[in-house]
């Protein structure tokens, strides 16, 4: 914030120094108010970024978030989307994992990132054929989408994949 001030007072004085001759004091106070309207309205947006973020960041919890194998995709249990239309009771944990729900890949029908600029960042949402859906946060993970994809299309025999077309929205 104090480098951002600073750039300020810099600019201001700059654009006063160059202009005074060609322009009155209501114009350039005009200037300057205009330019910390910007400041503050930029300094709100990246408050609210960065509260989201921390949010969802202090809410990791230790332990495998992710997993694919031969039998599927098993997602930390606490990943659960509040927004699901059914209940969670008859999601099978990973035999190997009791913490991870698993879904086979014959139940997988929405495997994406889903990009977003708020929070923690892209997420991972799966979604099985019952309507169960998990989200996890891709900064949670320590693969990239790429290896994520691969590992995916690589254990399901090629049929499916990662769909990495919600990283192409901006906002």
């Amino acid at each position: 914030m104090a480098l951002e001030a600073l750039v300020l007072v810099v600019v201001g004085a700059l654009v006063w120094a160059l202009t005074r001759n060609s322009f009155n004091v209501g114009t350039l106070v005009g200037m300057l108010i205009g330019w910390e309207v910007l400041f503050v309205v930029l300094f709100g947006i990246q408050n609210l970024r960065l509260r989201s973020a921390r949010k969802a960041l202090l809410s990791i919890d230790e332990g495998t978030a992710l997993r694919i194998d031969p039998t599927g995709v098993a997602v930390r249990r606490s990943q659960r989307d509040k927004g699901s239309r059914t209940s969670f009771t008859d999601v099978t944990p990973h035999p190997e994992a009791s913490e991870l729900d698993l879904v086979r890949w014959d139940d997988v029908t929405q495997f994406a990132v889903l990009g977003t600029s708020m929070g923690a960042g892209p997420v991972l949402r799966l979604e099985d054929a019952a309507g169960h859906r998990w989200e996890v946060p891709f900064s949670w993970l320590d693969a990239l989408p790429g290896a994520v994809d691969s590992a995916a299309r690589a254990w399901s025999g090629g049929r499916r994949g990662l769909d990495v077309s919600g990283l192409d929205r901006p906002f």
